[in-house]
């Protein structure tokens, strides 16, 4: 009985770990305690994402741009690129302040067997931190634009 509650409690512990590593990535840029609603920072990240918004989790809280490449340090549709990016941005935390994770990622199409397939092949932090500054940007000029009559709610 002993030993089952230890394999249990061990098998608990392991598989709880594995979740608490799982869920932050290492190569993501993070910003530390953003003071702005939900709200307010989902419509600035979509806002800003480079190409658009290609998917949103049910939760609205991971954002994932369209595929695109850099020309003249301006992302353009990737089409069928050799060479491609896409933008993750992940809102983490129950309440204010949050803390978001940017993940600027950079694919390569390769064939595998007989067709192609793109594959994660580097993390680009200094596209990560552009965008951080962009999504600041787009706070700040919401604050600016804000109408406290409209915005008010009573409940």
């Amino acid at each position: 009985m002993l030993r089952h509650l230890r394999l249990v409690l061990g098998a608990t512990l392991i598989i709880t770990g594995c979740a608490t590593l799982m869920s932050e990535n290492r190569n993501a840029y993070r910003v530390s305690e953003v003071d702005a609603s939900l709200t307010d920072l989902r419509a600035s990240v979509t806002a800003v994402l480079p190409d658009g918004l290609r998917l949103m989790s049910s939760n609205g809280r991971e954002l994932v741009s369209r595929h695109f490449v850099m020309v003249n340090d301006r992302p353009q549709p990737a089409a069928d690129a050799l060479d491609r990016y896409f933008a993750q941005v992940t809102i983490l935390g129950d309440r204010r302040p949050y803390d978001l994770e940017i993940l600027v990622s950079h694919e390569r199409r390769v064939l595998r067997d007989d067709r192609f397939v793109y594959v994660i092949v580097d993390y680009s932090t200094r596209l990560a931190r552009d965008l951080e500054t962009k999504i600041r940007q787009e706070l700040t000029k919401r604050r600016e634009e804000r109408n406290v009559i409209d915005d008010f709610r009573v409940f």
